[in-house]
């Protein structure tokens, strides 16, 4: 079985969650190889140091840094622009490679998640982009 791995961008409530729970996972098929998080409050950044998963603030860093080695890039800020100025990072440096997970399919993986409740749909309605 193929190994994939994983840029998480944000932990915050819901990025957390999939952090915890990717992390939970077999690292011979799933690793999160680093992590995009500027609050250095957030408790899960120490959490990624203890493990190994380095934190790029800016995720551009990320990018240059691991480049095609990242198949998932995960941005759970559900904020449209986040998304375009990842994609356009991945056009700049030339990777055809690493997938950004729409948000649509954020929500389906988050209905998955055990105990999952409602998303709050707090930053914007369109969650296909």
């Amino acid at each position: 079985m193929r190994k994939i791995t994983i840029l998480m961008i944000g932990l915050g409530r819901i990025g957390g969650k999939f952090y915890e729970q990717f992390s939970d996972m077999n690292s011979d098929q799933v690793e999160i190889i680093a992590i995009s998080e500027p609050n250095f409050e957030n408790p899960l950044v120490d959490d990624a140091e203890k493990r190994g998963i380095p934190n790029y603030p800016q995720f551009e860093e990320a990018i240059e840094r691991f480049g095609e080695g990242i198949d998932i890039i995960m941005d759970t800020s559900n904020r449209p622009e986040l998304k375009q100025a990842i994609r356009q990072k991945l056009v700049d440096s030339g990777n055809q490679h690493s997938v950004v997970v729409p948000m649509v399919v954020d929500y389906l993986m988050w209905y998955l998640l055990p105990g999952a409740e409602a998303i709050p749909q707090s930053h914007h309605k369109n969650i296909g982009y």
